[in-house]
């Protein structure tokens, strides 16, 4: 399972700042809440912990309002989308901070490709952040100064070895992890189950593979569909949201079990 050297490394810089933070402010997306926790939560024990349900707007809403009912029982909770304006992440991070402090600390944190660094140049105003919509981008650990609040951007975390592979599944569907990284053809499939259950699709991934590619004209020599270049295409529509807005945890009362 794909798991570049930047990971560990930063788990191990984030240990090393995480007595100069006071907040730690973890971005979910918001089409699967319990799958992008898939890092070691106790590494922020003790901290207090806000949520950012990231990229609600291609996420199903009703769903996307459950989680917030959900989490809210259990730390604070805000949805955000790009069409929404940066005030909203600014005012929700500000009404925890310590008033007696002059200077508040906020570790940013997230699996790959939630949106950590988009977030990050909306509440700055300013290109900080390198952002793309592969994961992996950010590779070190940066502070941005706001004036009385400094934010940490980290790169995206995850656990060494993804065993559940629904969850790898649903991570191969918003993007946090690279399709061209899945060893396990199970794990494609499985993906893509979850994704026809949500259109109603009553074919098999082959048979959806062949119609997409002909239809988008992925035709490789011999006029054999490039069924590599399709599916790659495939995901990257998903996990952009060209298909609609889907949520794939539904579980909501799993929430405490994390």
């Amino acid at each position: 399972m794909w798991y570049p050297g930047h990971i560990s490394k930063a788990k191990r810089k984030i240990k090393e700042f995480l007595k100069a933070v006071d907040t730690i402010l973890i971005i979910l997306d918001a089409r699967a809440p319990l799958a992008t926790t898939a890092f070691e939560r106790e590494l922020f024990s003790g901290k207090k912990v806000l949520y950012i349900l990231n990229k609600s707007d291609l996420a199903d809403e009703n769903y996307t309002n459950l989680w917030i009912k959900k989490i809210s029982e259990t730390s604070p909770v805000i949805s955000f989308s790009k069409d929404e304006p940066v005030n909203k992440i600014k005012k929700f991070i500000k009404s925890f901070s310590k008033e007696k402090l002059k200077e508040t600390r906020v570790l940013i944190a997230g699996v790959p490709n939630v949106g950590k660094s988009s977030i990050i140049n909306k509440i700055s105003g300013r290109k900080l952040a390198k952002t793309g919509m592969a994961p992996g981008i950010t590779r070190g650990l940066q502070w941005i100064n706001l004036g009385n609040v400094k934010l940490l951007d980290t790169p995206g975390i995850l656990y060494s070895k993804l065993f559940n592979k629904d969850i790898a599944a649903k991570l191969l569907l918003i993007g946090s992890l690279p399709v061209e990284s899945i060893e396990k053809y199970d794990i494609i499939t499985r993906a893509y189950e979850l994704f026809k259950d949500e259109l109603n699709i009553n074919k098999s991934f082959e048979e959806f593979l062949e119609e997409y590619g002909k239809q988008r004209g992925f035709i490789s020599k011999g006029g054999i569909v490039d069924f590599e270049r399709t599916k790659n295409n495939i995901f990257k529509s998903i996990s952009e949201g060209k298909f609609g807005r889907f949520t794939y945890d539904k579980e909501v009362n799993l929430w405490m079990q994390k």
